[in-house]
């Protein structure tokens, strides 16, 4: 469709656009980054940058895509991004209200994503054809999960939003691992021949890179909370619905890598009492060791985009 390069491009155009004056009605009204008295002593300088940029993400696909021709799944894909996004808009007004780093509680939180997760899955399951069937990668051919499909659809994008929530730790790195996984899934939808999960992945990645003109060190604006779980529902949703749940751990491979970091350092803390990190998430790590900020993003972009073809060649 003739028309797709120009929707691309407003999807860029907008954050580009509305995030400055978003940044300065931020800033106006004092809604800046609160930061974790655990956090390394480096991103002090960060407090008071104004977060919530998720806001302008959000807006932007809600108004492209309902610009575009209906479908199911991108509908679906679309209330998967909003709802997970409302949960983390609810995180970040805490934070503002009561003036601290720490909103919801964490299991407040993990219910709240668990309960959205199950009536998507249930959503999803009536109203489409999707079946219960998954890829497996290397393999041509795929399993039926029956009954077990709606408790790993809700694992899956419960993982993928808090797995995004804990790489979003340095300026652009969520935003441009957002982008790497969203080509990668709209090459994949193509090659399915599911245009328009296709259409909505390229939507979200050149809305991420509207908005990582501002986010890109030394970030002028941040995801907040809002913006994390939003886009890690987006990716969730990308991949349920070309049914590569299993090959998001490939292509998603440094939001993995993150989390599992985070696991082993809890861990390692409660059944040994030491660390194994200097801390984590595992980037946490690298700025401790001496690395400066840029060097870890590029180098974590760098690993995003080999996983992200290995994870491709996978088909």
């Amino acid at each position: 469709m003739t028309y797709w390069p120009l929707t691309l491009l407003i999807s860029f155009i907008i954050p580009v656009i509305a995030l400055p004056f978003f940044v300065k009605y931020l800033k106006k009204h004092n809604i800046g980054q609160k930061i974790r008295q655990e956090g390394p002593d480096l991103h002090q300088h960060k407090m008071g940058t104004p977060t919530m940029g998720g806001v302008i993400i959000i807006l932007t696909l809600i108004i492209i895509l309902l610009l575009v021709p209906y479908n199911k799944y991108v509908l679906w894909s679309l209330i998967i991004t909003v709802g997970f996004g409302l949960i983390g808009l609810v995180d970040d007004l805490i934070k503002y209200l009561k003036k601290r780093s720490l909103g919801l509680l964490t299991m407040q939180k993990l219910l709240l994503q668990i309960a959205l997760a199950l009536i998507i899955a249930y959503g999803v399951q009536r109203s489409t054809d999707l079946g219960t069937e998954i890829y497996i990668p290397f393999l041509k051919n795929s399993i039926d999960l029956g009954i077990m499909f709606v408790p790993f659809v809700v694992l899956v994008m419960v993982s993928s939003v808090n797995a995004l929530n804990l790489t979003d730790g340095l300026d652009g790195l969520a935003a441009g691992l957002i982008i790497i996984s969203m080509f990668s899934f709209a090459l994949i939808a193509y090659m399915q021949n599911i245009e328009s999960i296709g259409i909505f992945s390229l939507i979200v990645a050149f809305t991420s890179l509207g908005f990582l003109v501002y986010n890109f060190f030394p970030a002028q604006i941040f995801l907040g909370d809002i913006g994390s779980l939003a886009l890690g529902g987006a990716l969730a949703s990308v991949a349920i619905f070309t049914r590569t749940e299993l090959f998001l751990l490939i292509i998603g491979g440094v939001f993995v890598v993150e989390t599992l970091s985070v696991i082993l350092q809890v861990i390692s803390v409660k059944l040994r009492g030491k660390i194994i990190f200097k801390m984590s998430p595992i980037h946490h790590h690298f700025e401790l060791c001496g690395w400066k900020e840029p060097k870890i993003i590029i180098r974590f972009w760098i690993a995003g985009i080999i996983l992200a073809l290995v994870g491709i060649a996978s088909i």
